[in-house]
């Protein structure tokens, strides 16, 4: 599992001037799916999901996401 850095995902996001739902459609995420992560209700984040959206945002994974060990 992958913690998001929320702030970095927000402001790339604000920087390509997406909404959130645009970078969920973006990314093939369910738009409530990246709304939880965006606010901060979803702690951590699966893989695949975090490589969409890091892939949407033009980006590296470590770059919006923290390995958290054990999860």
């Amino acid at each position: 599992m992958l913690k998001p850095k929320v702030e970095e995902i927000k402001r790339r996001r604000l920087e390509m001037g997406l909404n959130r739902q645009q970078l969920s459609i973006k990314a093939g995420l369910p738009k409530n799916a990246f709304f939880r992560i965006e606010r901060g209700e979803s702690r951590y984040t699966y893989p695949i999901r975090a490589q969409a959206i890091a892939k949407a945002l033009h980006c590296k994974l470590t770059d919006i996401f923290d390995d958290v060990p054990g999860k």
